[in-house]
């Protein structure tokens, strides 16, 4: 079942035709915490999707308007997506606020993606609404707001038509390496992703789809909610918060449900095969996982290996393990391993790799980078490798990673001069540097991210990842940028850590300089360490190299950690309103 719904040419009609065939069978089964919170059929995804659009007609909304949605992984969430496309208008999914230290630079976030698609619509809960309120009125532009509820009225007429080059969803970028920028995809630009998805993992009616993943994000939002629903299997999630308090969940749940597919980061493998105790996976039987899909960031080869001998012993099939690479400028996907054969890992000589940008396979421990294989392209998807003067390199050959295909985004939005920046002559850059071997993909790193020294090119995860095997490091906060030194005419290397709470700071900094050097062959000028969670993050999760460099710059970054307060947005919100009831009941 490769394509279940051919002849299908937008969200809108896919959808329609899905609850058609499908409609009394439950799609949905959400979690809160350890207990299931609702249940959902098709057909009852679709009925709530008429009631929302009902409302945002009522507001006003035109065909082509934007609107943006903030809400957690909750019933409204899926309802509020599939209604606005039904109202003919475009979703603009944002995460929402959750921590306290950065609400300031959350509001200032959404103020600029506000300024930039012009959303007239804003749907949220009542316990969001308060903490971004400020942004109602942003430069003389006012935005409406539509706070979620259980009782709506149906409209006279369910959906206004769309058509395959309308655009579907504006998603915004993470902002690792700069600012946000909306990305275009039209209606057939996801469901051509989709259908190439599908060749690839043949999904079929005995399948079961587990997600913690945040809705917000691309494998959330497509590969898992669009997917499943385009494929017809049902899915299980639950909230990304609940998956970081108790890791534990996403296992037990893909144990108790039979479940077959799920996908996820490099970080929540490596979470889940290191951080769970034994007696949490007690019975744990994970037999019927098939697909283990891993991407979003760099997939280690130790990652790999670590779960796969974690998880072994319960019923996990090492070939299950599926590294894939995309990006949101391709909707989702652009390249699968095969799903027959364990994943591939390479030990290529890093020296030929750094000096001539020459992929070559090495046995020597010491002077070797292990790669993992993100498999061949999907069948949709043309790509190629590119050297300095944009001329096709050979096999082998490392250079920026450039693509094009039906699944290519349209543009971002109101962002003419960027937008040609990242095409030429019909390709997308994708900013990725990596190679071919095999008619497989690897990637070696970031274009954006590689640093400079002595004339001799780095790439920043390679130091980064050097860098976590040091004892007292924490997992996941590490950043490597480099700066201009006009005194000694390069690039200084600076390498930022986050060390784990209450641990001596006394002779690290010379222990980080010291295995980085020995790992990578590229000492750090300097070494800043900081208290854990100050480094900013993409809603993804992702190290905004970025926003650390200028942190770096303006001298902040010290102060920045010890101003951080985590505090996820439910309990920030209950305490915002607390205390606006008290100044005398002002919040309304």
């Amino acid at each position: 079942m490769f394509d279940p719904l051919p002849k299908t040419k937008t969200l809108n009609e896919f959808l329609r035709k899905r609850v058609e065939l499908s409609g009394g069978s439950t799609w949905l089964t959400l979690y809160s915490k350890d207990k299931i919170a609702c249940k959902l059929t098709y057909a009852e995804l679709l009925e709530g999707a008429i009631c929302w659009s009902a409302e945002l007609l009522k507001t006003g909304v035109r065909p082509g308007d934007r609107i943006l949605l903030i809400l957690p992984t909750e019933k409204a969430f899926y309802e509020a997506f599939w209604g606005i496309l039904q109202a003919g208008a475009i979703p603009v999914p944002l995460y929402p606020p959750m921590r306290l230290a950065r609400i300031e630079e959350y509001l200032k976030s959404l103020g600029n993606i506000i300024h930039n698609c012009g959303a007239s619509v804003l749907v949220t809960n009542g316990l969001i609404r308060p903490l971004i309120r400020p942004v109602e009125r942003i430069n003389g532009h006012r935005i409406s707001f539509l706070i979620s509820r259980n009782n709506y009225s149906k409209p006279v007429k369910p959906d206004r038509s769309a058509r395959p080059d309308d655009m579907g969803l504006l998603q915004y970028t993470s902002g690792s390496t700069g600012s946000q920028k909306g990305v275009m995809l039209t209606h057939a630009n996801l469901l051509a992703n989709l259908r190439a998805i599908g060749r690839m993992l043949r999904p079929s009616s005995e399948d079961v789809a587990v997600s913690w993943l945040p809705l917000y994000h691309d494998m959330g939002l497509i590969g898992l909610m669009m997917g499943t629903l385009y494929w017809g299997i049902p899915l299980v999630a639950m909230s990304p918060i609940d998956f970081l308090r108790k890791p534990a969940r996403w296992i037990r749940i893909m144990s108790n449900h039979h479940a077959t597919f799920t996908a996820g980061p490099n970080f929540a493998y490596n979470l889940t095969a290191h951080k769970i105790r034994d007696v949490d996976l007690e019975g744990v039987d994970l037999s019927n996982w098939r697909i283990a899909l891993c991407g979003a960031e760099p997939i280690h080869a130790s990652t790999i290996e670590n779960f796969s001998n974690r998880y072994e012993p319960m019923g996990f099939c090492p070939q299950a393990f599926l590294p894939a690479y995309g990006l949101a400028e391709n909707t989702l996907a652009v390249s699968f391993p095969d799903l027959e054969t364990p994943p591939t890992i390479e030990n290529f000589d890093n020296r030929m790799l750094e000096t001539e940008g020459k992929a070559v396979c090495t046995d020597s421990i010491e002077k070797g980078r292990k790669i993992v294989s993100m498999g061949c392209p999907l069948e949709s998807v043309e790509v190629a490798i590119m050297g300095e003067k944009f001329v096709p390199l050979e096999e082998g050959g490392q250079g920026e990673i450039v693509i094009r295909g039906p699944s290519v985004m349209a543009g971002y939005f109101n962002n003419p001069v960027v937008t040609a920046n990242v095409f030429r002559d019909g390709w997308l850059c994708t900013g990725d540097m990596g190679f071919m071997r095999g008619g497989q993909l690897y990637i070696s790193g970031r274009k954006k991210d590689m640093v400079i020294k002595a004339g001799r090119n780095y790439f920043a995860e390679e130091l980064e990842a050097a860098a976590y095997s040091v004892s007292g490091v924490r997992p996941g906060g590490v950043c490597v940028f480099s700066i201009n030194d006009p005194e000694r005419g390069t690039e200084c290397v600076i390498l930022v850590a986050e060390i784990i709470k209450g641990l001596s700071t006394k002779d690290l900094s010379n222990q980080l300089i010291k295995v980085v050097a020995k790992e990578t062959n590229c000492k750090p000028n300097k070494v800043v360490l900081v208290p854990p969670r100050t480094l900013p993050k993409t809603s993804s999760g992702k190290i905004q190299r970025f926003q650390t460099r200028l942190w770096y710059l303006d001298g902040s970054i010290q102060s920045r950690g010890r101003e951080r307060k985590i505090m996820n947005y439910w309990g920030y919100a209950k305490a915002f309103m607390r205390d606006r009831f008290s100044m005398n009941n002002e919040m309304e």
